[in-house]
C-alpha cells in the first residue's frame, strides 16, 4: 500500500530505489540459493501445488492479513500504539531470526561437522547477529540504514516464500493479494489504519522515503514474484519479472499523485507476472 503526506506529491524515478535495492537483493542473494540445490522448506498450509490446495492457501493468508490489519486498527483506536510497536518489534526480530537461519542453512557451508551440536551453535549465532542487524536499522534512526534493513528483510522473507513454494501456489496466492490490496485499501482496514497512523508511527509495518510511505508486505511479495521467477524459468525471466515490478510500481505512483493513497500490489504484482510468463515463453520454456 503506498500512501503520500501530500496532494502535491510527484513521482520520480528516485521513488524506485527501495523496489530496486529489494529486488537487487534478491537476486544477489537468490542465485547462491538455487545453486546450492537446498530442498524447499515446509511451510504450512502451502503444502500443495494444485488449484484446490493453492485456492485454500490463498484464502488462509488473506483471512490472516485481513485479521491483523483490523486487529491492529482496534488496538490503535483503543489508544494501544505502543503495544503494537512492541508487538511489530517481537514480530520483525522473530522473523528476520526464521529466514536468516533458514537462508544461512541453506547457502553457508558449515566448518564444523554439519551433524554436531556445534555447527548448530554456529548457524544460530550468525542468524541472532544477522537479526539483530535488521532489527537495529529497521529501528534505529537514520532513513539510509532503515532502508537497508527494511530491503534485507523483505528480500529475505520474500526469497523464503517464493523458493518454498510451487509456480501454481505462488499464482494464485498473487491473484488473491491484488484482489484483497484492492479491497483492503478502499473498503477495508487496511485503508483506515493508513487514516488513523502518521509516517513513522509503525516502523517495520511500514517505511517512509521521502514524501511516500510504503507497506513492509508490498516489497516482501515483489520479492516473492522476483524469486518465483527465478527458481521456476531462471535468471532472464526473473529480469522479465523485476522490469515489470519496477514498471508497475511506477504506474502506481502515477496513480497515487491523484489520491491520498493506493494499493501497492495490482500494477506491480501482475506487471511482475506478465514480465515473467512472457520472457519464459520467448525463451521456450
Amino acid at each position: 500500500m503506498g500512501e503520500v503526506e501530500d496532494h502535491e506529491f510527484k513521482p520520480r524515478p528516485s521513488h524506485l530505489l527501495p523496489i530496486f535495492l529489494g529486488l537487487l537483493a534478491t537476486g544477489v542473494l537468490g542465485i547462491p540459493l538455487i545453486s546450492s540445490g537446498a530442498p524447499q522448506a515446509p511451510v504450512t498450509p502451502f503444502s500443495g501445488n494444485d488449484l484446490t490446495s493453492a485456492s485454500l492457501d490463498a484464502l488462509i493468508l488473506v483471512l490472516a492479513l485481513a485479521a491483523s490489519a483490523t486487529l491492529m486498527l482496534l488496538l490503535i483506536r483503543r489508544g494501544r500504539m505502543s503495544f503494537i510497536r512492541q508487538m511489530i518489534k517481537a514480530a520483525l526480530v522473530i522473523v528476520s531470526f526464521a529466514v536468516s537461519f533458514w537462508y544461512t542453512t541453506s547457502v553457508l557451508p558449515s566448518p564444523l561437522d554439519p551433524t554436531s551440536d556445534a555447527a548448530l551453535v554456529f548457524y544460530v549465532g550468525i542468524s541472532a547477529l544477522i537479526a539483530a542487524l535488521i532489527g537495529l536499522a529497521v529501528f534505529g534512526k537514520g532513513r539510509t540504514r532503515q532502508l537497508f534493513g527494511v530491503t534485507a528483510l523483505s528480500s529475505l522473507t520474500g526469497m523464503f516464500l517464493g523458493y518454498s513454494i510451487g509456480l501454481i501456489t505462488a499464482l494464485v496466492l498473487i491473484g488473491a493479494l491484488v484482489v484483497y490490496d484492492i479491497v483492503a485499501v478502499f473498503r477495508g482496514p487496511v485503508g483506515a489504519l493508513a487514516k488513523t497512523v502518521e509516517s513513522g508511527d509503525l516502523p517495520g509495518a511500514m517505511f517512509t522515503y521521502g514524501d511516500l510511505t510504503i507497506g513492509m508486505g508490498d516489497l516482501v511479495f515483489y520479492s516473492l514474484v522476483a524469486t518465483t521467477a527465478l527458481v521456476t524459468f531462471g535468471l532472464f525471466s526473473f529480469v522479465g519479472a523485476a522490469v515489470g515490478i519496477l514498471i508497475g510500481t511506477f504506474l502506481g505512483f502515477k496513480a497515487l499523485s491523484r489520491y491520498e493513497m493506493f494499493p501497492g500490489l495490482p500494477f506491480s504484482l501482475l506487471l511482475g507476472v506478465a514480465g515473467m510468463l512472457l520472457v519464459a515463453w520467448l525463451q521456450g520454456l
